[in-house]
């Protein structure tokens, strides 16, 4: 009877690991990679298989290369969402029938979007633009230009506060200073790329949720550790009471 279930038992894990490998993560995979930038795209398909050869010295054709891509495509996916100014010039690159036309800021509105199965937790700034494009002038009002994630599970009303007011100022220095440029697509699109830094730490969710995992992380170890170092703290005040005896 043992051995029929562990038979079973075996069966159904093997059925199980060769739809998770052969069939579940390739099309999870494709799907992450076919909406991603083309930059991240290229960095995963170029550094994948030579950094796994170069570690692990095996054929690419395997379930540790299919998990060992999707780490690099995570961690390129993390590092291109700190940078704006790079994705406002592979956009360009990718993109050559859009130039950048004159414009300006005309408005803007903060508001808190709380966590949605679309975004994370977040202050957003909803801006209204115009530019030129020919002898025509236009408005566009974009309902999420940049954000300013928190990296915190719960948010306080003073969380709240404090990432609207720090993103309010923020924005009132992109447009004092002009770091922005606005697209247009030579027919009736146009795209406001908001700020133009070299690096942003909170505009960038993919950092923040890391941060919002390791914060977890040591506040699991701190409580799972909590008894241990009270029975080491307990034993050292009993062991120096013997030694004053």
């Amino acid at each position: 009877m043992n051995n029929s279930n562990e038979s079973y038992l075996k069966e159904t894990r093997k059925l199980y690991d060769k739809i998770t490998y052969k069939f579940l993560m390739p099309v999870l995979y494709i799907v992450f990679l076919c909406v991603s930038p083309p930059p991240v795209l290229i960095f995963t398909i170029v550094l994948s298989p030579l950094l796994f050869i170069l570690f692990f010295n095996r054929k690419i054709f395997s379930k540790k290369f299919a998990i060992f891509s999707f780490v690099v495509y995570l961690t390129g996916s993390t590092i291109y969402s700190c940078l704006p100014g790079f994705q406002y010039r592979s956009f360009l690159f990718f993109h050559p029938r859009w130039t950048e036309v004159e414009g300006k800021i005309i408005d803007y509105k903060i508001r808190w979007t709380p966590t949605t199965k679309q975004s994370a937790a977040s202050s957003t700034a909803s801006i209204t633009y115009t530019y030129r494009a020919g002898d025509k002038e236009r408005q566009v009002y974009a309902s999420e230009a940049t954000r300013r994630y928190s990296n915190n599970l719960w948010n306080t009303d003073s969380d709240i506060e404090g990432h609207n007011l720090a993103l309010d100022s923020q924005v009132r220095d992109y447009v004092k200073h002009k770091n922005y440029n606005i697209l247009f697509d030579g027919a009736d699109r146009s795209r406001l790329f908001i700020p133009l830094d070299y690096f942003s730490f909170w505009g960038a969710l993919p950092f923040q949720i890391i941060l919002m995992l390791l914060k977890v992380i040591v506040a699991l170890a701190i409580i799972v550790s909590l008894p241990y170092i009270y029975a080491y703290v307990l034993e050292r005040i009993k062991e120096n009471q013997r030694r004053k005896y």
